[in-house]
């Protein structure tokens, strides 16, 4: 005999259909009611999208003019394709606007680094040296490793060209250290120059032996012979 069909419950369907609809209403009034504030998150989201593209495009832009101020401030620091001739102080006076103009847009350690070789060419010694000591406060030798031993080395010279021996003294000393003595052989001979110049031949005299004995094969110590074998050769002359 067959099974009867079971009659599906209507009551039931139409309950729960009703109650979706409930749902999807409820869901189109809190729609509605949020619509301002939707509309309000939708534009704060494109507006923070257009500054930062607007902010992107403009930071490249100003990388790009920094860079193009550099190399020309650099054509006029080695005299490279100058349309009229200068001056080495007048190259070096427009190489310096031109550099300080590049590191307002974008500092860059390099930037730093030659407007401070600037102001040492023309003799300007005091800002030379603050602008080498604001590059070894500014910077890290991590951020400019290659350029430090550079600026110790030039710092040092402004020191010796403004007459503050002790402090150029205490600058080669750190050059000395810096990088566990990489450059050691060329503070040394720098040291013996000075104490040279200072009259102190024997404070010189110690340096120089201290270049040779530790960089017996540098250059360096080549022409440190050189001067030592000279001095005795001036003693032997002296009556």
């Amino acid at each position: 005999m067959p099974k009867a069909i079971k009659k599906r419950d209507i009551k039931k369907i139409t309950v729960k259909e009703e109650g979706v609809k409930d749902i999807i209403s409820h869901i189109m009034d809190f729609i509605r009611g949020r619509k301002k504030t939707l509309i309000l998150l939708s534009s704060v989201a494109v507006a923070v999208i257009v500054i930062f593209a607007a902010f992107k495009i403009y930071t490249v832009s100003l990388a790009k003019k920094a860079y193009s101020l550099e190399i020309e401030a650099a054509n006029y620091y080695y005299g490279i394709n100058l349309k009229s001739p200068l001056t080495e102080a007048q190259r070096w006076e427009k190489s310096l606007e031109l550099y300080q103009q590049s590191l307002k847009l974008k500092p860059t350690p390099v930037v730093q680094f030659y407007i401070g070789n600037c102001y040492y060419k023309l003799r300007d010694y005091s800002n030379a040296i603050n602008t080498y000591i604001g590059f070894i406060s500014k910077y890290s030798e991590d951020d400019a490793n290659a350029l430090f031993p550079l600026v110790y080395w030039k710092l040092a010279s402004s020191y010796i060209g403004a007459g503050k021996n002790d402090d150029a003294l205490k600058t080669l000393q750190r050059l000395k250290e810096f990088k566990k003595g990489t450059f050691k052989g060329s503070a040394l001979f720098k040291e013996a120059q000075l104490y040279e110049a200072m009259g102190k031949p024997e404070d010189s005299q110690k340096r120089y032996e201290e270049l040779i004995k530790e960089f017996p094969n540098s250059p360096l110590s080549a022409e440190a012979r050189l001067k030592m074998r000279n001095k005795e050769q001036m003693k032997k002359q002296t009556p």
